[in-house]
């Protein structure tokens, strides 16, 4: 009896898989508006839950890589490979310098919010925008700093 109650009480706590209901995306000013919704030209962020966990889910592609790891990597004309890494959501900061990493790299600054539909479809309209400035002088904090907080809007509960 007093089993079976622990059982349920550990089912209980446990976070029910989902798919994240909010994805941010990152991108340049010059980014066409058809093109953020591409994701083979954007850095993309959720925060699903899986295996009872709730993780940070970054995917970018790999495509402008090439001329670093060489042009046999890929044919620029095939779609571009994703690279997706997980972070736990505790790792909050990690999450946040692989983006900074990548929008440094990449001379992206501007993230915006969408709420994400059926079948993965992104909705019409953006939920928020940021522009983050490399160095966001006369300002507090840094930018990974500021990207921890956005990241923080993923961690919603339904």
């Amino acid at each position: 009896m007093a089993s079976e109650l622990a059982k349920e009480i550990v089912q209980m706590s446990q976070r029910q898989d989902r798919t994240s209901p909010l994805v941010l995306i990152v991108y340049s000013r010059s980014t066409r508006s058809r093109d953020i919704r591409n994701e083979q030209e954007t850095m993309r962020i959720t925060a699903p839950i899986e295996g009872g966990k709730l993780i940070f889910r970054i995917s970018f592609p790999i495509q402008n890589y090439t001329p670093i790891l060489g042009n046999n990597v890929h044919d620029n004309n095939q779609l571009a490979d994703q690279t997706i890494l997980d972070y736990d959501a505790d790792n909050i900061e990690g999450a946040a310098t692989c983006i900074e990493g990548y929008m440094l790299y990449r001379d992206k600054r501007d993230v915006m919010l969408f709420q994400v539909i059926h079948n993965g479809d992104l909705g019409q309209f953006p939920l928020s925008r940021w522009t983050l400035e490399e160095n966001q002088s006369g300002k507090t904090g840094s930018r990974v700093q500021t990207l921890q907080k956005i990241l923080n809007v993923l961690l919603v509960k339904s």
